[in-house]
């Protein structure tokens, strides 16, 4: 008999599910969005998808299986049947999550160079940058026909990120210019990394995907209290770690 509220607080269930994630977007954000999708509709309706193995495979082929189908779910829910034009694709990962985010999303192009710097997936400077992404101006883009303007007028950077006043970290970033802002974001996610795994989910469910902390705290079993105490002890350690970075607001 399985216990699906075992399953997903195993670590190597919650890494499975962050590979399948990984394999099928590119940015962070995405990868992180659909984590918390996966685990909240494995969660849905008592567990129900997990309640429904039958035994006729392995249980961690079911698991893959139910994972992988839900992202899917999920990339669709977020971009549709869309395809990524042949030409953008040709050019690499970083064209396709360029092309995402500035189509599809509708970032603006300053926004997308900061999040492919802070993924990794482009590294040169902003002037190669804007040189590279030349050829991405032929491609069709239905969603966003402008999407190529580097006017920020009508948001300013990150204008597509969550505008609730509840993650300090989100505003101080704001308040950054591009290249400390990359720094930022760097020297939050390698703090994220180092923390236990409750702490990290904890984190992702209240900044990431905007829970309630009340709904945070009963995934990772905690009281409401005793989450918001750790919430605290937890924005102390990113301070810290981002003033011995040089980091403060500007």
């Amino acid at each position: 008999m399985i216990d699906p509220e075992e399953i997903l607080a195993s670590s190597d269930n919650l890494a499975k599910i962050d590979a399948v994630c990984r394999r099928h977007f590119y940015t962070e954000n995405d990868r992180s969005e659909c984590c918390n999708f996966v685990l909240d509709s494995l969660g849905a309706e008592d567990f129900k998808r997990l309640k429904a193995f039958k035994g006729k495979s392995k249980f961690s082929t079911y698991l893959y299986s139910l994972v992988n189908s839900l992202a899917i779910d999920f990339k669709r829910k977020r971009y549709g049947r869309r395809r990524i034009p042949s030409a953008v694709v040709k050019l690499g990962k970083w064209a396709e999550a360029f092309y995402r985010l500035v189509c599809w999303q509708k970032f603006s192009v300053d926004d997308a160079y900061d999040f492919l710097q802070v993924d990794g997936l482009f590294s040169g400077s902003y002037e190669k940058f804007q040189h590279a992404i030349g050829p991405i101006q032929k491609a069709p883009c239905r969603e966003n026909p402008s999407f190529m303007s580097l006017d920020d007028s009508d948001g300013g950077p990150l204008r597509k990120m969550s505008d609730a006043d509840s993650n300090p970290l989100e505003i101080l970033i704001k308040k950054l210019n591009r290249a400390r802002r990359i720094q930022a974001v760097e020297v939050i996610r390698e703090t994220t990394a180092g923390l236990p795994e409750n702490d990290q989910l904890l984190v992702r469910l209240v900044y990431g995907s905007e829970h309630p902390v009340g709904v945070a705290a009963k995934v990772i079993g905690l009281s409401g209290s005793a989450a918001r105490r750790r919430l605290k002890r937890l924005l102390l350690k990113y301070r810290e770690n981002l003033l011995a970075a040089g980091i403060r607001e500007l």
